[in-house]
C-alpha cells in the first residue's frame, strides 16, 4: 500500500478528525504513535486530558474493534496498540502522518547536501518489536554518513531512530530487475513517499 504524501498535513488532520472523536483520536494517536509500549488506564487518562468514563468507554470499544490487546500487569490493567490487527499498518501509518513525523523527515530530507531521486518512510512489520523509522532512500549524490548526520537533529527531536537503507540508482534498479527478496518485502509494506514516484522504477536497466 502506497500513501502518497501531499505536502498539506492539515488535509490528513481533516479526514482524522472526521473519521474519529476527539478521544478516539487521542487515543489512536498515543497507542498507535507508541506501538511498543503499553499504558494502564489512569495512566491513558492523564496524558489524554479527557474524563476517566470518556477513555474508559473508548478503550472498551477499541479493544472490542481489535484495535488495542489488554491484560493484567499486577493489580493494573494495561492497553497496547495491536500489532495483530489487520489495519494496524495502516492506522499506524496515518498516525505517522496526521502527526507531524511524516512532515518533519520530509524538511530533513530537503534539507540535505545533494538530492534525493526517491525517499519513502517504510512502516514496520506487525511482528516488529522495536520502534524505528525505515526509511528508503534512492540517491547518486549522497553517501550514507552524509545522510545520517542531516538526520540526527529530527531523530533526537522525534524521539525515533531512524534506519536509512539508500541505494544508487543503479542498485536499486538492479535489484527490483533482478527481483531481490529484500528490496521486495521491503516495497510489498505500507509505505508513504515523501519524494519521487516509485512507478519510474519499474526496474529498466
Amino acid at each position: 500500500m502506497i500513501i502518497p504524501y501531499m505536502g498539506i498535513i492539515t488535509q490528513g488532520k481533516s479526514l482524522w478528525n472526521a473519521l474519529f472523536t476527539r478521544t478516539q483520536r487521542q487515543l489512536l494517536a498515543l497507542f498507535f504513535g507508541h506501538p511498543e509500549r503499553s499504558y494502564y488506564a489512569n495512566e491513558v487518562v492523564r496524558i489524554a486530558g479527557v474524563g476517566t468514563g470518556s477513555v474508559q468507554r473508548q478503550l472498551a470499544r477499541l479493544v472490542g474493534a481489535g484495535l488495542l490487546t489488554v491484560r493484567r500487569v499486577g493489580n493494573q490493567t494495561h492497553y497496547q496498540a495491536n500489532r495483530a490487527s489487520p489495519i494496524f499498518p495502516e492506522l499506524r501509518s496515518i498516525v505517522l502522518k496526521t502527526f507531524g513525523i511524516v512532515e518533519q523527515l520530509r524538511a530533513a530530507l530537503r534539507n540535505l547536501p545533494g538530492s534525493l531521486e526517491l525517499a519513502v518512510v517504510l512502516v514496520e512489520p506487525p511482528d516488529r518489536e522495536d520502534t524505528s523509522i525505515e526509511l528508503l532512500l534512492v540517491t547518486d549524490d549522497l553517501g550514507y554518513a552524509d545522510i545520517v548526520s542531516g538526520l540526527t537533529r529530527v531523530e533526537n527531536r522525534i524521539g525515533r531512530t531512524l534506519r536509512p537503507q539508500v541505494f544508487t540508482a543503479t542498485e536499486f534498479r538492479a535489484l527490483r530487475r533482478d527481483g531481490n527478496a529484500v528490496l521486495a518485502e521491503m516495497l510489498a509494506r505500507p509505505m508513504v513517499v515523501l519524494q519521487g514516484a516509485l512507478d519510474d522504477w519499474a526496474g529498466e536497466a
